[in-house]
C-alpha cells in the first residue's frame, strides 16, 4: 500500500556529484525538499529519492552549490499518467471495472455463518434465504433487525441472531438455546421397578420395602422395592427406595448383514472441466466439457474473485474434477466379527456378567443371520414411574 502511495504523485531516484555532500543535504533540508533513500557512494557522491515535483528545485540547489544531478529512475508520476493517456481504452477498463465492483459491493454475495452446533447452517441458510438474506441480495434492503425476528420465530432453538452485513459480506452469529436444567422433585424416590424380565436370585433393599422374595418371576416394569413403609405411629411414611435386586436374565439378540457386498476401487484416470458462475448462473467455459462425469466421483473446487477481510464479487471459478470407479470383487460377512460384535454389545448394556451364551448362524434371502443367546447375570433394578 505504501508503494502504492508513492507511485500515485510519483518518485525520482537521482546521484549527486559534488564537494561537501553535507551541505547540499542541509539546503535541501532548509529548503523543505523530502528526501529519503540517501546512500553515499564515495566522499563526492551520494544517492538519493525524492517526490518528482522537486526536482526543479533541486537542480537550482545543486547549481548554486557547483553539483552535477543525474536522474536515474522515475516512477509513477507524470510516466503513468502519460502512459494512461496513450491508452485510453485501458483507462476505460479501469474505470468500468472500478464501477462495477462499486455496483458489486451493493449486493451479499458471500455469506458465513458462526455458532451453529445442533441446528444445521443449511437449516439456517435457507430460513435466512426466505428471510431475504441469500446471495445476490440488495444490501440496502435488508433490514437486519426484520430478519432477526423472523429468523427467531421460525427457529424456536435459537436464542438470538444476530447479522452483520460489511460491503458484500453478511455475517450471522447465531446462539443457540441451553435446554433448562430438570428440577428435582422434592417427593421420594419412585419405586425400583425391574428393567427387564428374569427370576430373582438375591435382594439387597438398603432403604424401603422389598416386595419379592428371591425365586420370583418377575416381568419387566414390575415393583421390586417401594418407598412406603408402615410408621411405628401408625399409618404409611414415604422414604427413598434404594437397593439391588440380582436377577437371572436371558437375551436374544441378532445381527444381519448382506452376504455378498461390492467393493468399489478406482479405475483410474481423472477427468474435469472449467465452468464460470456470476451469481447464481453457471456456464461451461467449453464445448463437451460436461462429458464423461456422470460415473464419476465428483469433486468440485471453487475459486472466488475477491479479496479476503476487504470485498467479495459474484465471480467464481469451478473445477469439477472426476474420479472414474469401477465394481469389483465380492465381499462376504466375517462371522468372527459379528459374534465379537454381539457379545461387546451385550457386556456394555447389562449391568453384571454372562454366565453361559451360544451363537446360531442362518442365511435368508441373501442375507447372513448370526443370534446371540445369552443367560445372565445382573442387577434389574431401576427406578422409574409406575
Amino acid at each position: 500500500m505504501a508503494e502504492l502511495w508513492k507511485r500515485l504523485p510519483g518518485t525520482a531516484e537521482t546521484e549527486l556529484r559534488g564537494p561537501e555532500p553535507e551541505t547540499l543535504l542541509e539546503r535541501c533540508r532548509a529548503a523543505g525538499l523530502q528526501l529519503w533513500d540517501i546512500l553515499p557512494q564515495d566522499r563526492c557522491t551520494l544517492r538519493l529519492s525524492l517526490w518528482q515535483r522537486d526536482l526543479n528545485a533541486l537542480e537550482k540547489i545543486c547549481a548554486a552549490q557547483g553539483f552535477s544531478l543525474e536522474v536515474r529512475s522515475l516512477r509513477g508520476g507524470c510516466r503513468d499518467r502519460e502512459m494512461l493517456r496513450r491508452r485510453k481504452g485501458l483507462l476505460l477498463g479501469l474505470l468500468l471495472a472500478l464501477l462495477l465492483l462499486f455496483a458489486s459491493s451493493l449486493f451479499v454475495w458471500q455469506i458465513e455463518v458462526s455458532g451453529c452446533e445442533q441446528v444445521s447452517a443449511g437449516l439456517l441458510l435457507r430460513t435466512l434465504a426466505a428471510c431475504g438474506v441469500e446471495p445476490g441480495a440488495f444490501r440496502p434492503a435488508i433490514d437486519p433487525e426484520l430478519v432477526k425476528s423472523r429468523a427467531l420465530s421460525q427457529l424456536p432453538e435459537l436464542e438470538w441472531l444476530t447479522v452483520n452485513i460489511s460491503g458484500s459480506r453478511a455475517r450471522i452469529l447465531v446462539r443457540e438455546r441451553e435446554e433448562r436444567p430438570k428440577l428435582l422433585s422434592e417427593r421420594p424416590q419412585d419405586d425400583l421397578r425391574a428393567a427387564h424380565s428374569g427370576i430373582v436370585r438375591q435382594i439387597t433393599a438398603l432403604s424401603g420395602r422389598s416386595l419379592v422374595e428371591p425365586g420370583d418371576a418377575v416381568l419387566e416394569g414390575e415393583a421390586l422395592i417401594s418407598g412406603e413403609r408402615e410408621s411405628l405411629s401408625g399409618g404409611v411414611r414415604q422414604e427413598p427406595a434404594l437397593g439391588e435386586v440380582q436377577a437371572e436374565t436371558w437375551y436374544e439378540i441378532s445381527s444381519v448383514c448382506p452376504l455378498e457386498t461390492l467393493r468399489i476401487r478406482e479405475k483410474g484416470g481423472e477427468n474435469g472441466s472449467f465452468s464460470l458462475q456470476i451469481g447464481k448462473k453457471r456456464w461451461i467455459l467449453w464445448p463437451g466439457s460436461r462429458k464423461g462425469l456422470d460415473e464419476c466421483d465428483k469433486i468440485v473446487h471453487e475459486y472466488t474473485l475477491g479479496m479476503d477481510g476487504l470485498f467479495s464479487t459474484p465471480l467464481r471459478l469451478l473445477w469439477t474434477s472426476g474420479h472414474r470407479r469401477a465394481q469389483t470383487e465380492l465381499l462376504t460377512p466375517r462371522e468372527e466379527e459379528m459374534k465379537a460384535a454381539l457379545l461387546q454389545g451385550l457386556e456394555e448394556r447389562i449391568d453384571g456378567e454372562i454366565l453361559d451364551h451360544a451363537f446360531s448362524v442362518a442365511s435368508c434371502d441373501g442375507l447372513l443371520v448370526v443370534t446371540l443367546r445369552a443367560r445372565c447375570l445382573e442387577n434389574i433394578a431401576r427406578a422409574g414411574e409406575p
